[in-house]
């Protein structure tokens, strides 16, 4: 019997849309998928409710983040230049 590839999150859309967008798709729903980062008590206890909603189940923050993952890049560069405006 021949080993069958196993389906991912967007195997819901059959062979439509094309095997590219797919892929994309599936790579960043298992990315969204993950435990992330608390900022708040730093566990690996962040979880999406809702689009861009973000809440730990460890201390039960809930913050705004990325539509797909709590931080963003420009998020993350913005931190970085508003902690070198603070230190100055």
């Amino acid at each position: 019997m021949a080993v069958s590839n196993k389906s991912t999150s967007a195997g819901r859309f059959g062979p439509r849309y094309g095997r590219r967008i797919r892929v994309k798709i599936s790579n960043i729903e298992t990315q969204m998928r993950q435990k992330h980062k608390c900022p708040q008590c730093g566990r690996k206890s962040v979880k999406r409710i809702n689009t861009a909603i973000w809440q730990c189940t460890k201390c039960e923050t809930t913050f705004a983040g990325g539509t797909y993952l709590p931080d963003t890049p420009m998020g993350r560069v913005s931190q970085k230049v508003s902690g070198k405006v603070g230190s100055e």
